[in-house]
């Protein structure tokens, strides 16, 4: 089963290389992993599933942070590691499985639960930390500062108003954050 999941995860990823999460088959990712359709419905009964279980296990460790971080540094770094991994080969996989959820809704929520939800509470968490702390002004509002800035990015990724760069994640925070330091930590 081990060896199975592998070259399953392994040829969703290197399918989704080379065309987008719509024109992906379950049917070819079957026969390209050597396994039975009835085992990926087994264990992924949607295609969006199949493609979001690859995404948490391939994408999802290359985000996790050390945990000796200030608030604002934790910050810093999910940013950088977002942004990079927006701008690598994931980034087509994602933008396909939001593209997807506006059709299916269930395709976001499940985004939403399994990928978006685990990163939110962590960073809200950091920034709490960095509250209760002193880091930042006992009037932040961690979840706000997180959409201000985590929204910003996605709406770059999405639209393609702008070049998503570390530069711009950089400047991002420190345009968001400079309001919501403390005289402590200034």
């Amino acid at each position: 089963m081990a060896v199975s999941h592998a070259a399953i995860m392994d040829t969703v990823y290197a399918l989704l290389q080379k065309k987008s999460v719509r024109d992906l088959t379950m049917e070819e990712v079957a026969k390209r992993a050597r396994v039975g359709k009835p085992t990926l419905y087994k264990w992924w009964p949607t295609k969006a599933t199949l493609v979001l279980a690859m995404l948490c296990e391939r994408m999802a460790p290359k985000l996790e942070k050390p945990t000796v971080l200030t608030a604002e540094e934790s910050l810093r770094f999910r940013v950088r590691r977002l942004i990079d991994a927006f701008n690598g080969p994931f980034g087509k996989i994602v933008a396909g499985l939001i593209a997807e959820g506006q059709s299916e809704p269930d395709i976001l929520q499940q985004f939403y639960d399994r990928w978006v939800s685990p990163r939110r509470t962590a960073t809200i968490a950091d920034l709490q930390r960095g509250k209760n702390t002193g880091e930042l002004p006992a009037d932040t509002e961690p979840d706000l500062l997180n959409d201000a800035i985590f929204g910003a990015i996605y709406y770059r990724f999405l639209l393609r108003s702008a070049p998503l760069t570390r530069r711009f994640g950089e400047e991002l925070v420190e345009q968001v954050i400079r309001g919501h330091r403390s005289e402590r930590s200034s």
